[in-house]
């Protein structure tokens, strides 16, 4: 699909990787709608896309709240007339404890937001894609949707339900213009990885000692390398990708093609 003039949709967009890609498809000429909860945040990277001479705007809400999520869709189309991309990238760690001492609350948010928010706007924009007749779906997932990692049941559990509803939604758009597809970032160094290395040692456990480890060796990747891959994805019309999970370590081959 040729990206120029295309318009994406971001959720998590002040932040991290939902920051980078913003910026990134943003100087391939992708208008860019930024959803998150931060307003500040958002204004800031629609700032330096003006800057740059992009076109941007703000699409803020909480993905967890389906009203939210329509009337920020609705406010991108009015705005840019399309709609073809969405990164699903919108994410929270949730309650870094043990199952037993996990606050139910947090819980449930997590699953709220990394969940059901894709759910919810997959929802809304599939028929504005499917009207149009093209649209690609990124969803970021995490090596942790298929890891037992203690203590963060709640974000391993969302993220293995999205990459199976990921996989589901693929089969139902068979024969169908829209690929849907799932992103594992790997460990990125970013505000949630830096929220999660703060945690009370007690909390987090020997996991703390191997994050801390991967900052002070420099195995953290960067965002901004992630999003490169997040292009090639968006930008590909291959069916055959519909379903599928990558990560950057696919992206030589991809680019090669």
């Amino acid at each position: 699909m040729q990206l120029q003039g295309k318009t994406a949709f971001i959720t998590g967009a002040g932040h991290g990787l939902g920051r980078a890609a913003a910026l990134h498809l943003s100087r391939l000429g992708i208008k860019v709608a930024l959803n998150g909860r931060g307003r500040p945040s958002l204004e800031k990277v629609a700032g330096v896309i003006e800057e740059e001479g992009g076109k941007c705007q703000l699409a803020a809400g909480d993905v967890s709240d389906m009203q939210q999520v329509s009337d920020a869709v609705k406010k991108t189309l009015e705005t840019f007339g399309s709609l073809e991309i969405l990164v699903n990238n919108a994410a929270v760690i949730g309650p870094a404890r043990t199952l037993e001492d996990a606050d139910p609350a947090s819980w449930s948010q997590t699953i709220a937001i990394n969940l059901n928010g894709p759910f919810f706007c997959c929802r809304e924009v599939l028929p504005i894609m499917l009207r149009q007749g093209r649209g690609r779906i990124i969803n970021l997932i995490s090596g942790l949707a298929s890891m037992a990692f203690p203590r963060f049941c709640a974000y391993c559990a969302s993220k293995a339900a999205l990459l199976q509803m990921t996989r589901c939604l693929a089969e139902e758009l068979k024969g169908e213009p829209v690929q849907i597809m799932n992103l594992d970032p790997g460990v990125m160094d970013t505000r949630m990885q830096a929220e999660i290395r703060s945690l009370d040692p007690e909390q987090l456990g020997p996991l703390q000692r191997e994050f801390l480890e991967m900052r002070d060796e420099g195995r953290l990747r960067d965002p901004s390398e992630v999003a490169k891959l997040v292009a090639v994805l968006a930008g590909r019309d291959n069916p055959r990708d519909s379903g599928k999970s990558f990560s950057l370590k696919d992206l030589g081959k991809l680019l090669a093609k």
